[in-house]
């Protein structure tokens, strides 16, 4: 653990932010044996969202219109499972059925024909063979997605930090970074205690306050703008093995079930533009999921539905229009040194963590 205050402090790489991708951008250069500080806000790296999430190892369906989170997801994917492995991290590889309800099924060929244009494994199911293989389920159609799963996110957090303090690397936490400045040769961040620290490289991976810090003088255009998501756990066991998703609607993937590693469900998220951050689950919204539930599976008891958490995505605007993708934004200072800021690392910045760390690296 790395103890600054009020000092000047030197370091070849700073990365801002702890989340599943800082932490594996921090790892992946201290793992190539450079000289790395690691500063996040909160008590322990990942509490914010890379803990308030479904836990899911995406496959990489959804994104047509988002060619960076496409290739950064399908590719994370396999590095995720692998490292999963090598590090004896829980997971498990349920796979995942896509419903489609009347009227839905062009929508869900077009998911189909991207994933087979990807080699994405997938297969649709006939409402016969749905029949047969999930009874419980509503649907006209749906698509099988072996490949998603599901990984114990505080495990998986506890090992990349492990790797990275183990590689040298030096972790601060309970530190606010206030403003990156690229005014000088050097880049230079400064934290709320007034300690400054001058890096080569520095890796703007704040998640929802990534925008703020981009350095003064870039002009880009974003805006910010935050999608809650709530998720209700569920008192009974469900009769599938498998996670549930609708098609994919307005702001996200729908309410989905999902399952964790000892068989528990929870049910989200819903998505609710928010203007603070808010982390509260609303008990009155059990009914608004109930209906959109009953929708796959009818027999879902509401009354077994409870608060769980909830979670808050950083989007991005520009020009008014919702930006889809992850977007790596430049930056210099005038002695040459780098700020690359991740901005819009929303889902699935889980399950590209890895990928995210490789393609970071490569840009420098």
């Amino acid at each position: 653990m790395l103890s600054v205050a009020r000092e000047e402090v030197k370091t070849e790489v700073l990365v801002v932010g702890g989340g599943a991708v800082g932490v594996s951008v921090a790892r992946y250069f201290a793992l190539a044996d450079r000289k790395v500080i690691l500063i996040d806000s909160e008590a322990t790296p990942g509490s914010v969202n890379s803990s308030r999430n479904s836990g899911v190892i995406h496959a990489g369906l959804y994104y047509a219109n988002s060619p960076t989170k496409e290739k950064l997801c399908i590719r994370g994917k396999h590095l995720l499972y692998n490292y999963c492995r090598e590090k004896n991290i829980p997971f498990q590889q349920l796979g995942k059925l896509v419903v489609a309800q009347a009227g839905e099924e062009p929508l869900l060929n077009r998911i189909f024909e991207r994933a087979a244009a990807n080699e994405v494994p997938a297969r649709l199911l006939s409402r016969e063979e749905i029949k047969i293989a999930c009874p419980d389920l509503s649907c006209v159609a749906a698509l099988v997605s072996p490949s998603t799963g599901i990984v114990d996110t505080q495990s998986l957090m506890q090992s990349l930090v492990t790797d990275f303090e183990a590689a040298g690397g030096l972790l601060h936490c309970r530190a606010r970074v206030l403003r990156i400045d690229t005014s000088a040769d050097l880049v230079q961040a400064e934290l709320e205690d007034g300690t400054r620290v001058t890096a080569d490289i520095v890796i703007n991976s704040a998640g929802l306050s990534a925008l703020s810090l981009v350095p003064s003088g870039v002009e880009h255009g974003y805006e910010n703008f935050f999608l809650k998501g709530s998720y209700f756990s569920y008192a009974s066991r469900v009769p599938f093995k498998t996670l549930v998703y609708p098609l994919p609607s307005q702001g996200g993937l729908g309410i989905h079930l999902t399952l964790d590693l000892a068989g528990r469900a929870r049910f989200g998220p819903d998505a609710s533009a928010i203007s603070t951050l808010d982390f509260a689950v609303r008990p009155e919204d059990g009914p608004k999921f109930g209906a959109a539930i009953k929708q796959y599976w009818p027999d879902c008891n509401v009354n077994k539905l409870s608060p769980d958490y909830a979670g808050v995505r950083p989007k991005l605007k520009l020009a008014g229009l919702v930006v889809p993708d992850f977007l790596f934004l430049q930056s210099h200072a005038s002695g040459g040194s780098k700020v690359i800021s991740l901005l819009g690392m929303d889902s699935p910045g889980l399950t590209s963590c890895l990928a995210i760390a490789e393609q970071v690296f490569e840009m420098i």
